[in-house]
């Protein structure tokens, strides 16, 4: 059988042996080993060094996130604002196209000057327009130089048809630039009468492209106004800028 040693043995010598002393050495305190206890610390100790450990782990981890989510925010900021740079020339630009295809007029017959064969527009109400274009006394102004494209019809109408009325139809420029008006656009028909009608009608339509300069001003004439229908949907007058 093997000694137990949580009990120390006592041992005696002689025969003369109190009860009083067996008695004092059994009341003596019992010796126990402290490893386990030694061991129990230990074990304390390390499971507190991997807490703190793990703590510091995951406080780098936070950090690393935190540092890529703004490094990522710099990035983002970056890319705008090199897009930012390029983006006004594109507004500009589109402004620019914007702007000259609103160089535009389109006028409607009225009338005529006094005393003279230049037709007068109307420059504002029903289909008239202007944008970017001036308009004065019968002529169209150019505000921009530029190309345009010019168009002008004239629709003439008769009560008594005769063979011997020339009908003219005249698209002309005047500019500081020539002492004399300058002809772009001529039409000239003579009036037929089959089957002797006594009303007629005739329709002169031209347009073209031509160079304008700034405050060049854009005329139409006829030969004899009074054969003329102003109503807007037959004489009009207009150009637009390319």
């Amino acid at each position: 059988m093997e000694p137990d040693f949580r009990y120390p043995q006592v041992y005696t010598v002689g025969s003369n042996l109190s009860p009083d002393y067996c008695s004092t050495v059994s009341a003596l305190p019992v010796m126990v080993p402290t490893m386990k206890k030694r061991t129990t610390e230990w074990q304390k100790a390390c499971t507190v060094v991997i807490l703190i450990l793990a703590l510091l782990i995951l406080a780098g981890m936070a950090f690393g996130s935190f540092y890529l989510f703004q490094l990522h925010q710099k990035l983002n900021k970056l890319k705008q604002d090199q897009d930012s740079e390029g983006q006004p020339e594109k507004i500009i630009g589109s402004a620019e196209t914007s702007q000259s295809t609103e160089i535009v007029a389109h006028v409607t017959g009225m009338n005529v000057i006094r005393n003279s064969n230049t037709l007068v527009w109307d420059a504002e109400k029903g289909l008239a327009l202007t944008k970017g274009v001036s308009y004065d006394a019968g002529a169209l102004v150019i505000n921009e130089a530029g190309n345009y494209l010019i168009y002008s019809k004239v629709f003439f109408r008769g009560q008594e048809c005769k063979s011997d009325i020339s009908l003219e139809h005249t698209v002309f420029k005047r500019t500081k630039l020539y002492p004399k008006d300058i002809h772009l656009m001529v039409n000239s028909n003579g009036n037929s009468c089959p089957d002797n009608r006594a009303q007629w009608t005739r329709s002169s339509f031209q347009s073209g492209i031509f160079n304008l300069k700034q405050n060049d001003h854009i005329y139409v004439n006829v030969s004899d106004p009074k054969f003329v229908s102003f109503d807007q949907f037959n004489t009009y007058f207009g150009l637009h800028k390319l």
